[in-house]
């Protein structure tokens, strides 16, 4: 387990490199909620390129390789997923003490049981999916681009995947607001009885948030005490007494739980090579702080990135766990004081 301080060295160290890849910015799916405008489509074969030979270069002295993938949705690109995995692994054999990672945050509708086995072949092993309730709940906010829902593919995908041998995790990530929040009882208990005594699956209450979407001053969201209350009780319906271990930091609760935009050695590579930090503020002036060129080199603008980290250096919890929150005032006492 590491200690406090460990955990904040760590996310400064040059041997650990993590990177959150967005292969397309395009997406199948038209959630209520969302906050991506969809501007930007497929991966560029050079920014493709960009990944591997970064990836190459840093190769030799990481002790650790993280790989997130992130969208849009990743898996209407595939192929690049696959190329990708296909040269980290290649490196794994090169530098055989080279520790590689990977996560997916995907929708599941294209996550079969033959997508699913060849995914975590390649080492995609860690995935988080997302459920709004109940069918008749879910789909009347998780929808496909032509309106209609998605509860019955995704719950097939998801229930195929628990008949896999193969070791993984998913997080069943179940978004919280107050027209549904009633119903996610029962729904908990569909889960609980479906996935209950599979360690590989564990739920994740999230309460829903508005993050700059179109649709923000509509969202149902948690506002008041008794809101407050039945989300405690919804939570403890969940899990017990014991807090979910996909909130806990590194090693557990006694280490700092630090958000990936708060580290130096993370970054979000955009499908059009600009290096950001953050997948929810995607088009704050203040994200993106470089770009990544085909050869695989790197330009960080410092004075962009040190905003994000300040949570490293002060040692505010706030700052860690999200560096998003309180950065427009971070950015004008920098200004005040330039």
């Amino acid at each position: 387990m590491l200690a406090p301080d460990e955990v904040l060295v760590r996310a400064l160290s040059n041997r650990h490199l993590e990177l959150t890849l967005m292969p397309t910015e395009a997406c199948n799916f038209r959630c209520t909620y969302c906050y991506e405008d969809f501007a930007l489509g497929r991966m560029s074969p050079g920014v493709v390129r960009g990944i591997k030979n970064l990836m190459t270069a840093r190769a030799p002295g990481l002790d650790s390789l993280s790989v997130a993938w992130f969208g849009g949705e990743p898996l209407l690109a595939l192929d690049v997923v696959r190329d990708v995995h296909e040269h980290v692994r290649a490196l794994t054999r090169t530098h055989p003490s080279l520790i590689a990672q990977a996560s997916m945050t995907t929708n599941a509708w294209k996550l079969d049981a033959a997508v699913f086995d060849e995914l975590v072949g390649l080492g995609v092993d860690e995935y988080q999916i997302s459920f709004d309730g109940p069918e008749e709940m879910h789909d009347r906010k998780r929808k496909r681009m032509d309106g209609k829902g998605t509860f019955a593919r995704i719950w097939r995908n998801v229930l195929a995947m628990r008949n896999s041998p193969r070791e993984f995790h998913v997080i069943l990530r179940i978004h919280v607001d107050s027209e549904n929040l009633e119903s996610l009882f029962g729904f908990v208990d569909r889960i609980k009885a479906e996935f209950g005594t599979d360690r590989r699956f564990s739920i994740f209450l999230k309460k829903l948030m508005r993050y700059g979407g179109a649709n923000d001053g509509e969202l149902p969201i948690l506002r008041t005490e008794e809101d407050a209350r039945r989300f405690d009780d919804l939570q403890r319906h969940a899990h017990g007494d014991t807090e979910p271990e996909h909130v806990r930091g590194a090693g557990g609760t006694s280490s700092p739980r630090i958000c990936y935009a708060a580290k130096g050695n993370s970054h979000v590579v955009r499908s059009d090579g600009r290096l950001c930090k953050c997948t929810v503020a995607l088009d704050h002036p203040a994200n993106t702080v470089g770009r990544l060129h085909e050869d695989g080199t790197v330009e960080i603008d410092g004075s962009r990135a040190r905003p994000w980290m300040r949570g490293i250096f002060s040692g505010i919890t706030a700052e860690l766990l999200c560096p998003l929150v309180g950065l427009d005032d971070a950015l004008a006492g920098d200004r005040k004081s330039a």
